[in-house]
């Protein structure tokens, strides 16, 4: 009996889930293998080291065309290799349209495994809600026996898009909690230091691509027109790169050191600029399920985040682990909140998102979840 997942290509969030869920499900008597597209796609920043992955996987040879920013996987050994693995479940971690995702789905191999779609999506994140692309996304879920949802709302559009109420099986965004956990209260102050911001203030930070899709202009512009009262002398940052930089740079250098951008970082230096931080932003205006957000909360800050969100409830209304940006477009209302809360609020707050991403969000505690969820008569 075995567990198989087919997705895009490896990202240290992913692996290290994948190396959890392997060992949940080796605790389990199952064999756990993932197999990669590729090893990586234009514009992602992460290496691939095999040596690194506690997982066993296999990177699929394949075609890798890229058009108009939108990055396909085409993989014709794909039924091959899953013959050879003969999973009993089949989970497909990527978008619905993929070409390989469509192979595998249309599994020609009889018996064929159960097949479960790892669906992100929600009402509010969808680019094309109606017309051809929605008809054919509904006739694609509709292979499925099931679905692998993050939350509430992912676990409704599923369903909808099915037609029918299938299985859905819960599984957050894990991290390792552990390793977002700032050390002291000192590390504050010496990671500001690495990073060259000042020592006194808030620092409010967003991480991520830098475009109107995660509400970085908007963001930027509407933090600094807040009065000089207002912003009691708080530094927003931004950590990424992408199409609104330009103008985000142009802010910057008008903004008399108000507004600081760290470009693109790797992981050491993202977890770096969370310890540095006092609160974390999301401006986003349709993100499925951002990882970045509890991330954030692992580090013990509390989360100032879009409504727009699909784990909103989730990861900041349900456990009061922040505020809640009910409009991208104008973002001042929250800035405001988190800016005149009291230190001793913050640090309540931050309090609880640490805890919540402890016990909701830590990669061995939802894999074992997962394992459970499908397998729980434990065969």
């Amino acid at each position: 009996m075995s567990l198989v997942v087919l997705t895009n290509i490896p990202t240290p969030y992913r692996t290290a889930f994948f190396d959890a869920l392997a060992e949940a499900a080796a605790c389990a008597g199952k064999r756990f293998h993932v197999l990669y597209c590729a090893k990586t796609e234009p514009g992602r920043h992460w290496p691939y080291d095999a040596s690194k992955m506690k997982h066993a996987h296999t990177v699929l040879r394949g075609f890798h065309p890229s058009l108009t920013g939108i990055h396909a996987h085409l993989n014709p050994g794909v039924l091959a290799e899953l013959n050879l693995l003969k999973p009993d479940t089949l989970i497909i971690a990527g978008s619905w349209n993929t070409p390989t995702m469509l192979i595998a789905g249309l599994n020609i191999y009889s018996p064929h495994p159960r097949r479960i779609f790892w669906s992100e999506a929600h009402a509010g994140s969808v680019l094309n809600p109606h017309g051809l692309i929605a008809w054919a996304r509904r006739r694609v879920y509709r292979f499925y026996d099931g679905y692998v949802v993050p939350n509430e709302a992912s676990a409704t559009w599923a369903r909808q898009q099915g037609g029918e109420a299938k299985p859905c099986y819960q599984i957050q965004n894990a991290v390792d909690a552990g390793y977002y956990r700032r050390p002291s209260a000192a590390t504050k102050a010496e990671s500001r230091g690495r990073l060259g911001l000042p020592m006194q203030g808030r620092v409010l930070l967003q991480v991520g691509l830098l475009a109107s899709a995660k509400g970085a202009p908007e963001l930027a512009r509407l933090f600094l027109a807040l009065p000089l009262d207002a912003r009691r002398d708080a530094v927003l940052t931004f950590a990424g790169s992408g199409p609104a930089e330009t103008e985000l740079r142009e802010l910057s250098a008008k903004s008399s050191g108000a507004l600081r951008l760290l470009g693109q970082l790797p992981p050491l230096g993202v977890r770096d600029a969370l310890w540095a931080a006092d609160a974390f932003v999301l401006n986003t205006r349709r993100d499925s399920n951002p990882l970045s957000a509890i991330e954030a909360a692992a580090a013990g800050l509390p989360i100032v985040m879009s409504a727009a969100a699909g784990n909103i409830r989730e990861v900041v209304e349900a456990p009061k682990t922040g505020f809640v940006i009910r409009d991208p477009s104008d973002p001042s209302e929250a800035l405001r909140a988190v800016l005149s809360a009291s230190d001793a609020e913050l640090a309540a707050m931050g309090a609880r998102a640490a805890e919540l991403a402890r016990t909701q969000f830590d990669a061995p505690a939802v894999a074992r979840s997962l394992i459970k969820q499908l397998y729980p008569e434990g065969g």
